[in-house]
């Protein structure tokens, strides 16, 4: 009778398969700054890495990141608020991403570089990488931030990265190539 019910039992577990359960080991720590509703988390935790925070301001598109991203599973995960107000991480943290608001060095915006309050969000991106100290980060903006009409802006953002003390290098990318 005992080994009938462990059969039944063993049955049982092994017809229940777990929905949206993904257990893998880190490979890094990220935080994602400006982080909309995901776009750069996605590929990050593809390649085994998980998020430890995010900061954006937009409450919708907060909305959209909780609900397709926070659950049981990283409800520890911090909200860091707003980045003008962020100084020292909870944390250590190995990589710090973010896309940086591109309209002040957009063709499409106006074009005010740091004139613009968000071409100047810069300056708290170079803060926080200075005050934690990530091993890595990856920032991605718009092409026109390298175009000669931005190239002090750009050249002063690269210079001040340098002297944090990392080797900064980067590459213009084209959407059309990705397809």
């Amino acid at each position: 009778m005992k080994a009938r019910s462990c059969d039944n039992q063993i049955k049982l577990f092994q017809s229940f398969k777990p929905i949206n359960c993904l257990f893998f080991k880190t490979k890094f720590t990220f935080v994602d700054l400006f982080s909309g509703i995901g776009g750069f988390r996605i590929p990050l935790e593809e390649l085994g890495g998980k998020s430890l925070g995010y900061s954006e301001i937009d409450k919708e598109a907060i909305n959209v990141y909780k609900k397709n991203f926070i659950s049981y599973l990283n409800s520890d995960e911090i909200n860091l608020g707003d980045i003008t107000t962020l100084n020292q991480f909870p944390f250590e943290v190995d990589i710090l991403v973010g896309g940086v608001p591109c309209q002040p060095w957009s063709i499409a915006g106006k074009s005010g570089g740091f004139n613009d309050s968000r071409g100047r969000l810069w300056f708290d991106v170079i803060r926080l990488v200075e005050n934690n100290k990530p091993k890595a980060f990856i920032f991605e903006n718009v092409k026109g931030l390298t175009e000669p009409r931005h190239r002090k802006s750009f050249e002063l953002i690269i210079h001040k990265l340098k002297n944090a003390g990392y080797e900064v290098k980067y590459q213009i990318l084209n959407s059309y190539d990705s397809r």
